[in-house]
């Protein structure tokens, strides 16, 4: 297998990709793996690649965030739903200020956030009810995709402001 590396245009930087990042490790006739002992491992590069789609880290500060939007925008606003604005105005920020986009991480700390408070808001007539896993699953859902939007805008706003004109 040749070892040349490959140059990628992203809109932000220009980075190196190393072109037998993305062998599977056939054999050899030789019997050998393309594999060496100097390169990481099958399940190193998968626990990688799974951090950057998911980073843990992102997704506590986006959901700290997530939960102190909600909770500024219920104590300013006493109505159901007010804290889907705050949920919003949290993921926006993230996105602004946030490198690498971060979808996923918004997307579930604005549902989680947004399904939690919901479900202790209306515990009682959950409980009573017996609706409180769908009631639940809706508001999740719907924190998820108002987080996403959120991220989104936040995103689009940073590029728009850090373009050269």
């Amino acid at each position: 297998m040749s070892r040349d590396r490959t140059r990628t245009r992203d809109r932000s930087s220009v980075e190196e990709v190393d072109a037998t990042e993305f062998d599977v490790g056939l054999d050899d006739s030789d019997g050998r793996t393309d594999e060496s002992a100097s390169e990481p491992g099958g399940t190193e590069r998968v626990g990688t690649r799974a951090k950057r789609v998911f980073s843990p880290r992102a997704f506590l500060a986006a959901l700290l965030l997530s939960v102190g939007g909600l909770v500024a925008a219920n104590a300013v606003v006493p109505l159901p739903g007010a804290g889907l604005v705050g949920v919003f105005a949290a993921t926006f920020l993230f996105g602004l200020v946030a490198e690498r986009r971060r979808y996923l991480e918004t997307a579930v700390a604005g549902g989680v956030s947004f399904g939690a408070s919901t479900l202790v808001g209306y515990a009682v007539v959950a409980a009573l009810g017996g609706f409180g896993v769908p009631l639940a699953a809706v508001a999740g859902g719907v924190g998820c995709a108002v987080g996403a939007l959120g991220h989104y805008f936040g995103r689009d706003l940073r590029d728009g402001l850090t373009r050269e004109v």
